[in-house]
């Protein structure tokens, strides 16, 4: 009843949303005379900081700079139930590599990963697996598991076609790392030209963060019966089981509290000293923030079983339906592994543990990386991800595209 009880609440106090954010924008207008003056300005943050509080947050849009000012135009290039398929048109694509972003399933929507893109639509024709809300996904297009993600992620490579390349961020370098491994059985031809995993969480035995000693302790039955809900009436997907979004953002904001509650004050002190630039800051990271999806309950479910308590992929236990996955059939991928000095939800070691697991990819085609002084958005966006971390994945990709015309020679 959670899930209905905060669903009740929010819609009802639409109506007070709506004074508090006409407040704001009738203190903050253009054409408002006094729209600069210090109780102006005040009345304006009494209205804004409540009403952000209250409302709901759709989901953004990537709005991908271009580099000259302007957007990079989106496109979806395959709609299935769960998940869109979306390109951006870049200059000259035809004569770029194609690089899937694959996008982590894990409370927020794929628009987190914007300044990802940007980076990549510098020189390579970049794509993201952009995931649906599940509560919006009718129960008639049936269930979503972790096997069915691994599906989308191939689905989408055989959409692309040979010759691309795969950056899997945060969870979704488990999936993806499997999806590799089954091409690899299956179709070489679709083997990613190269996967880059991203603080993503292929062996959380390693270097144990907090999440991983809270769920070694948390039995896995219980987190069914608290954390599963089902969608209220109003939505398309109503009466489907899901992981809510609001409660992996509630988790999300607890770990990092007083950092949110410094960055509430200090936008408080910029919208009332009218330093409209930092304010506007504020606003578009917590837009994006605080928009989030629901997960369905099988993928939720499945993926604590087979990453997080069992450990499938590092034990050799990880099937795909229903027949175990081989990750030594992984022979010509290069792989290069990403992680963050200061993650605080995927620590070092956890993805550079790919490495091990597919034993037989050659040296000269590994790669292991990590950047000092950042923690786990860090990784995917950023001064320090455009500056440091996006270079090494681009050479990496240059590298590997000069290493597969050598091996076609």
């Amino acid at each position: 009843m959670i899930y209905q009880t905060f669903d009740l609440v929010r819609r009802s106090l639409n109506p007070i949303t709506l004074m508090l954010e006409a407040g704001h924008e009738l203190a903050r207008h253009e054409k408002n005379p006094w729209r600069d003056t210090l109780l102006h300005r005040a009345f304006g943050a009494a209205c804004e900081v409540p009403a952000r509080a209250l409302r709901a947050y759709p989901k953004q849009e990537f709005m991908v700079r271009d580099g000259r000012g302007g957007f990079l135009e989106e496109r979806c290039v395959q709609s299935l139930p769960f998940a869109d398929l979306v390109g951006f048109g870049v200059k000259n694509a035809a004569g770029k590599p194609k690089v899937l972003v694959a996008a982590a399933l894990s409370g927020h929507h794929a628009t987190l990963l914007r300044d990802t893109l940007r980076g990549f639509a510098r020189n390579f024709d970049p794509y993201i697996s952009d995931w649906k809300d599940a509560r919006m996904v009718p129960p008639e297009e049936g269930d979503f598991g972790f096997d069915d993600y691994v599906d989308y992620l191939i689905t989408f490579l055989e959409t692309l076609g040979p010759g691309t390349h795969v950056v899997a961020t945060c969870q979704a370098a488990p999936p993806a790392l499997v999806a590799a491994a089954v091409l690899a059985e299956r179709n070489l031809q679709l083997v990613p030209a190269s996967l880059t995993l991203m603080a993503g969480p292929i062996d959380t035995r390693v270097n144990k963060t907090l999440i991983n000693k809270v769920s070694d302790r948390l039995p896995l039955d219980l987190l069914k019966k608290t954390n599963i809900m089902t969608v209220p009436a109003g939505y398309p997907g109503s009466g489907r089981r899901v992981y809510p979004g609001l409660f992996q953002l509630s988790g999300f904001v607890a770990m990092n509290l007083l950092v949110h509650v410094r960055k509430y004050g200090e936008f408080i002190s910029h919208s009332i000293g009218g330093n409209h630039e930092d304010a506007e800051t504020f606003r578009e990271f917590y837009d994006e923030y605080f928009s989030v999806l629901d997960m369905t309950e099988s993928f939720y479910v499945e993926t604590l079983e087979k990453v997080f308590y069992e450990h499938h992929i590092p034990t050799g236990l990880m099937t795909f339906r229903g027949k175990p996955v081989d990750f030594g059939a992984l022979r010509a991928m290069p792989l290069l592994t990403v992680e963050g000095s200061e993650d605080q939800f995927c620590s070092l070691g956890q993805t550079e543990a790919a490495h091990a697991i597919c034993p037989n990819i050659p040296e000269d085609m590994r790669r292991h990386h990590v950047q000092a002084g950042v923690g786990h958005y860090g990784i995917f966006s950023g001064s320090k991800f455009q500056k440091h971390i996006y270079p090494v994945i681009r050479d990496f990709i240059h590298t590997s595209v000069e290493q597969r015309k050598q091996a076609a020679a």
